[in-house]
């Protein structure tokens, strides 16, 4: 993917990223300011912004920064009129910021699962329903909408977070369908991301601070994945192609053939596979320090086996 694709895609006009304060988001913006692109980032952590500005590559477009709550409809429809009435209709939408939570279904902290759903999925509804009218007006745009492989098949854990990017999903396929049918100028793209080693793992609420450490310790980025950089240019390069669908990561993409070709009957093999593996992970990683044996016997999955100690 050229520089001059990405101009020709913006023809002008500015781009915007929400989440852009780490990760994909970072990248992202720095990625289409490579390409000579105006770009409007925001964020609910303004340090975290101000890190995404000051460490853009020179020599490209500026960006501009604004901390957002995405959940928040109201501070967004301000933030769109701001946006438009400044910079004119942007080009490209990214609607990215995502949070999460790793914890069992009876365990999960409800004001934070309600609050991922806000972020996730309202963040998503409200950069979309908001930029859409004056993306239309300008005779045309590109709308990026992020899911997740976990929104193509749920993950254990991550219940919260699964039903949100299903959200997303949902939501967006059914507005490509109606912008098609409508004639509409402005495209959706949905991005499924696999596993990207981002900041939102070490980020997200646990209820095992056993696990919390361990992840924070570089958990992440000692399993295979997707870079963040590799990741934002994959979805660039989809949206220029025009895919409806963007995967990011022979893991979803994987995930996707198995779940198109198989439906629900892998749900049952793949937590069969995976649930042992996760917890078997854990447990040896942490070298037998996790408390995870009554908690995820509560979530309802059997104890994982105690790791032997040589000497």
């Amino acid at each position: 993917m050229t520089d001059e694709r990405l101009r020709r895609l913006c023809g002008g006009r500015p781009a915007v990223v929400t989440g852009a304060g780490s990760g994909m988001g970072r990248e992202l913006a720095h990625r289409l300011s490579a390409a000579g692109v105006r770009v409007l980032v925001s964020d609910i952590d303004d340090a975290a912004l101000g890190e995404t500005v000051t460490s853009s590559p020179g020599g490209g477009a500026p960006l501009v920064a604004a901390v957002l709550d995405v959940a928040d409809a109201d501070a967004v429809a301000a933030y769109v009129h701001d946006v438009v009435g400044r910079e004119g209709p942007p080009a490209l939408v990214l609607n990215n910021a995502g949070i999460t939570m790793v914890a069992g279904v009876h365990e999960e902290d409800d004001r934070h699962a309600r609050r991922i759903m806000a972020v996730n999925f309202g963040g998503v509804v409200n950069g979309t329903t908001a930029f859409l009218p004056h993306l239309e007006a300008a005779g045309g745009g590109h709308i990026v909408n992020t899911s997740s492989a976990f929104g193509l098949l749920g993950a254990p854990a991550q219940s919260a977070y699964s039903a949100s990017k299903f959200a997303v999903r949902g939501f967006s396929e059914s507005v490509q369908k109606q912008l098609r049918d409508n004639g509409s100028p402005v495209r959706i793209h949905i991005v499924c991301p696999g596993a990207v080693h981002t900041a939102i793992a070490r980020r997200a609420r646990y209820v095992d601070p056993a696990i919390r450490d361990f992840v924070t310790r570089g958990f992440d980025h000692r399993l295979p994945g997707t870079r963040p950089r590799a990741a934002a240019a994959a979805i660039l390069s989809g949206v220029v192609a025009g895919r409806d669908r963007i995967l990011v990561g022979p893991d979803a993409r994987a995930l996707d053939i198995g779940v198109r070709v198989f439906a629900g009957a892998l749900q049952r093999p793949l937590a069969t596979i995976t649930g042992p593996v996760f917890r078997r992970m854990i447990v040896t990683s942490l070298s037998g320090r996790a408390t995870a044996t009554g908690r995820w016997a509560t979530a309802g999955w059997p104890a994982p086996p105690v790791p032997r100690r040589c000497g």
